[in-house]
């Protein structure tokens, strides 16, 4: 496809414009203390900013953020104690939380690691972390700490200023609004649409990880020399608490929730603090309390929603969705066969999949039936790779595919459509489907009927019935360009009358596209509509296969349905 511009709207260069004019005149309006506060506040709130990416943005849970802010300040702290300029410092303290973030996403963002992997194992970090510089005096000095020069109030700020700006616009431009930050939204809502798109999950929430780990990092090196003394609670749970904190009440998902959250928190505790005392620590939770239970956009959006701004979910995202150019590449491999053998599933000690032989030809549309229990739904999930086969092989397109995982069989052209629809919610129809051919094999007009959510952008998708629904996700799988379509019951929860418009559809679909399609289906219509061949299941095995006539005829098959001993 055509690489798609990036447009950049008088919003944008509003907003950096003002930034950068508001830094500019700081130093002439503020007196030393309260600069000095804000350019604390700053440092701050690109630390924030870098808990959002993995956080607010590719949704990868990290409580004890404040390593990767400790390891930056201490690397720049330690290269001036040992008479090298912090600046070199300070890359190696960001090149070296990057490292370590990338060590920690690959445990901890395993595809079978729980959800509360990565929170145990950033919390664990940040105790090591905290625990290293507190024992490591003759490289950290303890607990007395390391202390970072100044290099003068103005000075200080205006480098902070600056590099903080610079820094939000490289990685909003670049990363934010391009393919990353798509990726980022696509995983973070729905993660397993996103890999059924041909997104990696894993990889994309470790980059995602990565990056929020270096940002916070310079953080760490900016903020050093404004602190004065590098301590190793600057790595601890409470720092790392803050900081969720600051994003928490500003706004996840947005450049002005990070940046306000850890300026009014800090400038706050600076001087409510000294009015209140202890008091305000319990003034602040309360605030926190009230933001998550009533305000879980933070002031972010609060302001949103009092602004009366429409399709949210890509709003605090700001992500740029390229629209739709048709396409120029090369056509890529048409091939649409896929085959299994002798391929077993076991939940414990119940046996579901007993070694089933399958084959659906290129351009084939097959379905598969078989009474409630037969494995029908758990055998299409072992093709599409939402199940891994306990023994037997899976082929897509003359390739082993058994042990890869669901984005690499959709990069090999298999699409789904679930049994409960699976899209972008919380996205108008026509993102849902721009964001689909972001991510396109190869680009395609939708067939007439579907190409109708190209338009609709006014809401969000969730408020559709529940046929549109279904339209809208199978129009997102055919915007992505699959060769292989394979799909779980499409007409569940259909009435008699939209399940053959959408049997009709498919079909039409298959001969126009060539794709191959695969169908779990009951309703014996819609079969009869859709089925070159149909290949029955029972207790886990083909029981016969053949036009819906031939096997409707076995006695083996009837037998099968009414529950009769065969």
């Amino acid at each position: 496809m055509t690489r798609p511009t990036r447009r950049i709207g008088y919003a944008h260069v509003g907003a950096l414009v003002a930034s950068t004019a508001a830094v500019g005149i700081a130093p002439f309006f503020l007196p030393p203390y309260p600069l000095a506060l804000l350019t604390l506040a700053l440092a701050y709130g690109l630390f924030a900013f870098g808990l959002d990416i993995a956080w607010g943005r590719a949704g990868v849970i990290s409580i004890g953020h404040a390593a990767f802010f400790g390891i930056g300040a201490y690397c720049a702290a330690i290269a001036e104690s040992v008479g090298v300029p912090p600046v070199v410092g300070g890359i190696v303290g960001i090149l070296g939380a990057a490292l370590v973030a990338i060590a920690v996403g690959l445990i901890g963002l395993q595809r079978r690691a729980a959800m509360s992997t990565m929170a145990v194992l950033t919390l664990a970090l940040t105790l090591l972390v905290e625990q290293v510089a507190r024992s490591w005096r003759p490289v950290t000095n303890g607990s007395n700490g390391l202390f970072v020069e100044s290099r003068g109030l103005i000075a200080d700020f205006y480098i902070t200023g600056v590099v903080v700006i610079v820094t939000v616009a490289l990685v909003w431009y670049f990363v934010i609004r391009g393919r990353w930050g798509r990726r980022f939204l696509a995983v973070s809502m729905v993660p397993v649409r996103a890999a059924h798109l041909g997104v990696s999950v894993r990889g994309t929430k470790l980059v995602a990880f990565a990056i929020s780990a270096a940002i916070a990092a310079l953080a760490g090196v900016l903020a050093a020399p404004t602190m004065g003394l590098v301590v190793p609670s600057t790595a601890g749970i409470l720092m790392s608490t803050q900081v969720l904190v600051w994003l928490a009440v500003g706004g996840r998902g947005t450049i002005f929730g990070a940046f306000f959250g850890a300026i009014l928190i800090t400038v706050g505790e600076r001087y409510l603090g000294d009015v209140l005392g202890s008091w305000y620590l319990l003034a602040l939770g309360v605030v926190f309390l009230l933001i998550v239970r009533f305000a879980p956009g933070g002031f972010a959006g609060l302001l949103a929603k009092l602004a009366r701004v429409s399709d949210s979910a890509r709003a605090r995202l700001g992500t740029h969705i390229p629209p739709y150019t048709a396409a120029t590449d090369a056509p890529r491999d048409a091939d649409g066969t896929v085959t299994a053998t002798g391929v077993t599933r076991s939940f414990g000690a119940a046996q579901i999949v007993r070694g089933i032989d399958f084959r659906a030809d290129s351009g084939e549309s097959v379905c598969i039936i078989g009474p409630n229990g037969a494995g029908k739904t758990t055998f299409l999930n072992i093709v599409a790779g939402d199940l891994t086969a306990d023994s037997g092989e899976v082929t897509i397109a003359g390739r082993t595919a058994t042990s890869w995982p669901i984005h690499r069989r959709a990069r090999a052209g298999l699409g789904k459509v679930f049994q409960v629809p699976s899209l972008f919610s919380d996205l108008s129809p026509a993102d849902n489907i721009a964001l689909a051919r972001a991510e396109a094999l190869t680009a395609s007009p939708l067939p007439v009927g579907l190409d109708r959510f190209e338009t609709m952008s006014d809401g969000p998708a969730a408020d559709l019935s529940l046929a549109d629904l279904r339209a809208l996700e199978l129009a997102i799988v055919l915007a992505w360009g699959p060769t292989i379509i394979v799909l779980d019951e499409p007409a569940a929860g259909l009435s008699h009358d939209e399940s053959i418009r959408l049997a009709q559809l498919l079909r039409r679909v298959s001969a126009e596209s060539g794709s191959t399609l695969i169908v779990v289906e009951h309703d014996m219509e819609i079969v009869r509509e859709l089925a070159d061949r149909v290949v029955v299941l029972a207790d886990g095995r083909v029981l016969a296969e053949g036009t819906l006539d031939e096997v409707a005829a076995l006695d083996a098959v009837q037998n099968a349905y009414l529950g009769k001993t065969r």
